[in-house]
């Protein structure tokens, strides 16, 4: 029996966003016996769009959870949008199996390369591991402070779920 996975919202981080919107991503490709692709990854924001390509409503939402971003600061979002970084995170799970959340911050340099993982909760270490590595090797948009590019955290929050 082969078991999908489900993720859980993805930043999740204030109530705004937790009631916001919900975006579907499915299999890459369908399991055996059907054509029907499932889906296995829920989303906040659109996975097929970069930060300039947001509407203005998903881009307030996601500045809503920094504290201090004044109106035309900007925070650092995947470079690529987050399709190709969901897609990574379904090809961990499905080869560690492991269900659980992980909660870390990434620290994105000026340059859009992360610099530091600060891990803030996991349920399982080797998932923090991987999910690390994955997350350092990801190339973002830095975030803009007063229009300049600056050093900033980007926070990462997922539920991993195995389904039957």
């Amino acid at each position: 029996m082969r078991i999908a996975l489900a993720f859980g919202a993805m930043l999740v981080l204030s109530t705004s966003l937790a009631h916001a919107q919900q975006y579907r991503m499915k299999e890459e490709e369908p399991r055996t016996g059907t054509l029907l692709k499932r889906e296995n990854i829920r989303l906040s924001l659109p996975p097929d769009k970069t930060y300039a390509e947001l509407s203005e409503t998903d881009k307030a939402r996601l500045r809503g959870m920094y504290e201090h971003m004044a109106p035309g600061d900007e925070p650092p979002f995947p470079a690529r949008g987050y399709r190709s970084l969901m897609r990574a995170m379904s090809a961990v799970q499905e080869r560690l199996q492991i269900a659980g959340n992980v909660d870390m911050g990434v620290i994105v340099g000026a340059d859009g390369r992360a610099s530091e993982i600060k891990v803030y909760g996991s349920s399982d270490p080797q998932l923090t591991t991987v999910i690390a590595n994955v997350l350092v090797l990801e190339k973002y948009k830095p975030a803009l402070c007063g229009g300049t590019p600056c050093t900033q955290e980007f926070p990462f929050r997922m539920n991993f779920r195995l389904r039957h």
